[in-house]
C-alpha cells in the first residue's frame, strides 16, 4: 500500500485497522459524524481517514504539532462531533465528545484556507467532489502514471493527502510519505524507488536540489503553495529532469497542473472538469475564477493570466496588490528584480496604506551572510531598481530584517506585515 519513511504498510495493515474501528464504540457509528484529528503516527491518520471516507464520515485533520487546548478549540470552531488527539492506536480510546448536534448532511473533508488575508476559515469539501477532483486529476496527469510520489508535505493538508496519497492509491502505486524532513535524508529515499517524483514546497524543494548532483538530477519535483524565487527556480530547472507545478485553493482542490513549466509564474493548464477565467494577457491579470462541474462558481482573489499557449499564470493575491497613484504594482515583480542583488538572501514587498489614499511600496529584506560583502544601502537597493522598474514599483521603505516571517505552509502573510505598518 504505502511507505512512511522506511516501514513499510501492506493491505493486511489497513484491513486490521478497518476491523479495529469497526469494533469501536465511535469510529463505528461515523456515519454524518465529524471527527477532528491530530494523531503523530501517520499511518494510522492514512487509515482512518480512508476509513472515515468510505463510511460516510466527515474529518478535520490537524498538523501533528498543534496543542491539545488548540486543538479543542478549533474542533468546537470546525463543528466536530468528536476529537482524536494523540500518538497512536492507544488513544483510540480516549476520543473526546465536542458536541452533540445532528449529523452532517453530506460527509466532507474540512481544510482551513492559508491564512495569509486574515483569520484562516474553516473550508468543507464533499469526498464525492474530491472523488471527482482525483479522477481528473489522474487522467489530465497520465505522465505520473508509472512514477513513484515520494510525498514530503504534511498528509494533513489537501495538497499532500489527496494529490500524494490518494491519487497514488487510485494509481495503484504505493507511495512514500516522508516524516523525516531532513533533506539528506529525502534525498536518500528518491534514490530508493524507479521514477520518483518528489511532492513538496519550494522551499525545501530548493534546499533538496541544492545538495544534489548536476550529474544525477531528481527524475521529477511537483511544487505548490507558493511561487518560488527566481534564482531557486532557475537552480532547480538545472537539478530536476521534469519540473511540475500544481495551483489549486481550499474550496476546488488542485484547479491547475504546469507540465514542463518554463516560468515562476506558470501553474499549468485547468483540470479538464473545470471551467477557469482570468485575465487575456500579462498586462491586464483579472481575477481567477473557477466554474466546476456541479456549477459551484468559487472567486479565488488571485489574479492571473491565460498566455498565448493556453497556460494560466498567477500574477498575486488580489489583496497584495499595491496601488501607487492609479499604477498596480505586484509584489513578486519588486522582489524578483530585489533578489538578483548579490547580497540579498531573501525578500518580501508589501503595502504601506497612505493616508491620503495611495498605497506605499515597502521592502523587507534579509541578507546573505555567507558574502564577504553582504552590506548594501537603501540608496543601492534604490539604485538598482531603478534600472529594472518604472517609478511606481520603487520601495519607498525599505528595512533590513532578520527573516522574512512565514505561515506554517510556507506562504507570507503581507497583510501581516500592512498592518503592523499601520
Amino acid at each position: 500500500m504505502l511507505y512512511v519513511d522506511d516501514n513499510y504498510y501492506d493491505s493486511e495493515y489497513f484491513e486490521l485497522r478497518y476491523q479495529q474501528f469497526d469494533q469501536h464504540p465511535i469510529l463505528s457509528q461515523c456515519k454524518s459524524k465529524r471527527f477532528a484529528v491530530c494523531l503523530e503516527d501517520v499511518a494510522l491518520w492514512i487509515a482512518l481517514s480512508l476509513y472515515l471516507k468510505a463510511k460516510g464520515g466527515s474529518v478535520f485533520p490537524m498538523p501533528v504539532d498543534t496543542p491539545v487546548d488548540a486543538a479543542r478549540r478549533r474542533a468546537q470552531r470546525s463543528q466536530c462531533h468528536y476529537l482524536l488527539f494523540g500518538e497512536g492506536e492507544s488513544d483510540l480510546d480516549q476520543i473526546e465528545t465536542i458536541t452533540e448536534r445532528g449529523g452532517d448532511s453530506e460527509p466532507v473533508l474540512v481544510q482551513t484556507s492559508s491564512g495569509t488575508t486574515g483569520e484562516p476559515k474553516f473550508i468543507e469539501r464533499a469526498w464525492q467532489s474530491i472523488d471527482v477532483e482525483i479522477a481528473h486529476y489522474v487522467e489530465d496527469f497520465s505522465e505520473a502514471n508509472a512514477m513513484t510520489p515520494v510525498v514530503a508535505c504534511p498528509v494533513t493538508h489537501s495538497y499532500g493527502l489527496i494529490c500524494g496519497v490518494l491519487v497514488a492509491l487510485q494509481r495503484g502505486v504505493e507511495p512514500v510519505v516522508i516524516k523525516n524532513s531532513n533533506p539528506k535524508y529525502i534525498i536518500r529515499k528518491l534514490t530508493e524507488v524507479d521514477a520518483p517524483i518528489l511532492y513538496s514546497s519550494p522551499t525545501l524543494i530548493s534546499t533538496i536540489t541544492m545538495l544534489v548532483p548536476a550529474a544525477t538530477p531528481i527524475h521529477a519535483v511537483m511544487t505548490s503553495g507558493t511561487l518560488m524565487q527566481k534564482a531557486w527556480f532557475d537552480t532547480v530547472k538545472q537539478k530536476v529532469t521534469r519540473l511540475y507545478q500544481q495551483y489549486g485553493c481550499s474550496e476546488a482542490g488542485c484547479i491547475a497542473l504546469g507540465q514542463d513549466i518554463q516560468s515562476v509564474s506558470d501553474i499549468g493548464k485547468p483540470l479538464s472538469h473545470l471551467s477557469v477565467t482570468a485575465g487575456q494577457s500579462s498586462a491586464e491579470p483579472a481575477e481567477i475564477v473557477v466554474t466546476k462541474d456541479d456549477g459551484q462558481v468559487i472567486r479565488t482573489q488571485d489574479l492571473g493570466y491565460f498566455d498565448q499557449h493556453g497556460s494560466l499564470h498567477f500574477v498575486a493575491r488580489m489583496d497584495d496588490m499595491i496601488n501607487v497613484s492609479g499604477f498596480n504594482v505586484y509584489p513578486a515583480e519588486v522582489e524578483e528584480v530585489v533578489l538578483e542583488l548579490p547580497q540579498i538572501l531573501d525578500a518580501v514587498v508589501f503595502k504601506r496604506r497612505h493616508q491620503f489614499g495611495n498605497d506605499q511600496v515597502c521592502l523587507n529584506y534579509v541578507l546573505d551572510p555567507t558574502r564577504a560583502d553582504q552590506n548594501i544601502s537603501e540608496q543601492e537597493i534604490r539604485e538598482w531598481c531603478r534600472r529594472y522598474l518604472a517609478s511606481h514599483q520603487i520601495p519607498m521603505h525599505i528595512q533590513r530584517v532578520d527573516a522574512v516571517p512565514k505561515l506554517p505552509n510556507g506562504k507570507i502573510s503581507r497583510k501581516k506585515l500592512t498592518d503592523a505598518m499601520a
